[in-house]
């Protein structure tokens, strides 16, 4: 190489140098590699990253399902008031809605023939039990015979029971409240004519109603005496009342397919009537199944599963659907309560894939923080 190419040389090579300098003194430093891209190129060399994943603990849940029925209410203590006896109302004591207690008075039949036939018995009565008593008394002197005594005793006895029976066709003439309730519209003015087939007025005792429904054969065995349920009115829409089964029929209707049901509804403020009509749900408890959130569980060419975190690694585990509630799936298959399940970011999964889980809800105990029981079938 002539002199004047290896000058060139040289100055080409001082000229790199010095470019390398001055890039270090501005802090460019473009020969060193910066982090991220080591990072980047040990996530390439591995081919395998932890992916951001979100998962929740599965818990435990009955299959709880819900009998709904409609159902009639009636009072538990309801009567219709009639007369027993014919006659004409005298007067009527008591007014549409009024609460009323057992003997009150609530309505009264003319009962002049009554009270003179009580008070004629009366006098009869008195006049044997003298007879009685002067043939007591002359008996010991031998004045009367000892059969006439006896005849005197038996008369005694005969006016003693017409007297009773004026007193009950009297009584028969005033009728009374048989319990405690509240009385219903009166069907009888003072004047009127009545006989024993006349209403007098409703009497109903509504501090618990009692509601009947039925409910399908198939449920024969769930439904228990004491069982606990919920019912509500279309008369008072948007009110819960909670009540439970009374009494259940001994027999399935042969056409129906269905047994008959009563259930017992606490009525304090007695705002339930007699007659309403009603929607019934009673709550049917099952099994236990592990509960996993809805959006955790996918369909595959093999069926359903989920995606199990352990050891901070995913498997999948086939899953069959049990029942689905409030955002929520019952499963049956290899699931424990307190097992780590993914609910988002399952599309890049594969098994054995590392994850790293952000854990929402519940604990580790596999206790789930929900809202709500279940619902109905």
């Amino acid at each position: 190489m002539s002199r004047t190419g290896r000058l060139a040389v040289f100055l080409l090579i001082i000229a790199a140098v010095g470019g390398g300098w001055f890039a270090y003194d501005k802090g460019m430093l473009p020969f060193v590699a910066s982090k991220s891209q080591t990072e980047g190129d040990a996530a390439k060399r591995t081919g395998n990253p932890a992916l951001p994943v979100i998962a929740e603990y599965a818990s435990i849940m009955e299959e709880k399902t819900v009998v709904e029925a409609v159902g009639t209410g009636r009072s538990t203590l309801g009567v219709s008031i009639y007369p027993a006896v014919s006659g004409e109302v005298d007067d009527v004591l008591f007014h549409a809605g009024e609460n009323v207690s057992r003997g009150q008075v609530l309505l009264i039949l003319d009962s002049d023939r009554e009270r003179l036939a009580r008070d004629l018995a009366s006098v009869q009565v008195k006049d044997a039990k003298q007879l009685l008593d002067r043939y007591e008394q002359a008996r010991p002197l031998g004045a009367v015979s000892a059969s006439e005594v006896d005849a005197a005793r038996t008369a005694l006895a005969e006016a003693r029971i017409r007297l009773d029976q004026a007193e009950v066709d009297l009584a028969d003439r005033t009728i009374l409240a048989p319990f405690n309730g509240t009385v219903g519209i009166p069907q009888v003015e003072p004047g009127d004519r009545v006989d024993s087939s006349s209403l007098i007025a409703t009497l109903d005792n509504v501090e618990s109603v009692l509601v009947d429904f039925e409910v399908p054969e198939t449920r024969f065995d769930n439904v228990k005496i004491g069982q606990s349920l919920r019912v509500e009115t279309w008369s008072l829409p948007g009110e819960w009342f909670e009540g439970t089964v009374d009494s259940i029929a001994s027999r399935i209707d042969a056409e129906s397919r269905t047994f008959k049901v009563r259930a017992r509804i606490p009525n304090p403020t007695g705002r339930l009537l007699s007659g309403m009509s009603f929607a019934v749900y009673v709550d049917i408890e099952g099994k236990t199944y592990p509960s996993v959130p809805e959006i955790s569980v996918l369909w595959g060419d093999g069926g359903t599963y989920i995606w199990r975190i352990k050891d901070d690694k995913v498997e999948r585990v086939p899953v069959r659907v049990v029942k689905r509630t409030q955002g929520r799936i019952l499963l049956e298959g290899p699931i424990a309560k307190g097992d780590l399940i993914v609910v988002e970011g399952v599309l890049r999964l594969r098994p054995g894939r590392d994850v790293a889980a952000t854990i929402r809800g519940g604990d580790e105990t596999g206790v789930a923080q929900r809202n709500g029981t279940g619902e109905g079938s």
